[in-house]
């Protein structure tokens, strides 16, 4: 992307694209009703549907293909262009309040409800720790995505992301308070201590009533992501980098160093 970026806003001929980051003319375009057919319902398709359209013999190639490209934008979650009905309908209920651009750079759609962009989800500034575990990153990134509407949401994913640290770490991780009481024990930094207790004690609150209310707090729920990527810094991937530097010494230094350290007898 070049030039400045332009912030989107409902009815403006051109801003920075949300999907495509160019800063492009938009086409604005509104959403008419179309009912769908008796016994017919919305769904979406599983992974398994892939694996079966391609071991489908009856389809030529060109229909396999097609198939699978629908698939593919569905499980994507793509806004796409359907094919037209054959008959036509003349479609005259307009969804009022509901919004789509469409970007001239990509030609992807962007979904507007009153003058909120809902489609795609806007880029968070906060950005997990890259040691993160991806089992751990997951929640840390629903955080991100919904801090603004819900800090007590966010505030709640975090605890539950510290609490998979913490099992990570080969800990119970069924007692937050407990794990990081053993954490102490075995010479834990206190402002890591400090820093795990703040995320523990906030994200309680954020689902027991307690004395901290987050309901509108959005700037104390964003404080603790930088939070959470600082316990990941000390005790994942401080430690990771530390391991593997010392593991690349000559081994004549290592044996040394392990000569050193033996118990030495009385």
């Amino acid at each position: 992307m070049s030039g400045k970026v332009v912030t989107p806003a409902l009815g403006d001929n051109s801003f920075t694209c949300p999907h495509c980051g160019a800063n492009s003319h938009q086409t604005w375009l509104k959403a008419y009703l179309d009912g769908y057919e008796k016994d017919s319902r919305p769904n979406m398709p599983d992974y398994s549907a892939i694996e079966r359209i391609k071991a489908h013999r009856d389809l030529d190639k060109d229909e396999r293909a097609n198939l699978l490209d629908w698939i593919d934008r569905k499980l994507k979650r793509e806004l796409f262009l359907e094919k037209p009905k054959e008959y036509g309908v003349h479609l005259s209920t307009e969804l009022g309040n509901l919004h789509i651009s469409q970007c001239y750079s990509c030609k992807k759609f962007a979904l507007w409800v009153a003058d909120k962009l809902i489609h795609p989800s806007q880029a968070s500034e906060i950005k997990p720790n890259p040691e993160m575990p991806d089992h751990i990153k997951h929640d840390f990134l629903e955080a991100a995505a919904i801090v603004d509407a819900s800090p007590r949401g966010a505030a709640a994913l975090l605890r539950l992301s510290i609490q998979k640290l913490l099992a990570h770490l080969d800990l119970p991780g069924k007692n937050i308070d407990a794990d990081i009481g053993e954490l102490v024990k075995r010479g834990l930094d206190g402002r890591i201590q400090m820093a795990l207790d703040v995320v523990r004690v906030i994200g309680n609150n954020a689902v027991h009533p307690g004395q901290i209310d987050l309901r509108d707090d959005t700037a104390t729920a964003t404080k603790l992501f930088g939070l959470v990527n600082i316990i990941v810094e000390a005790l994942i991937a401080t430690p990771k980098h530390i391991e593997t530097m010392f593991a690349a010494l000559p081994a004549g230094a290592l044996k040394a160093i392990e000569k050193r350290d033996e118990p030495k007898e009385d």
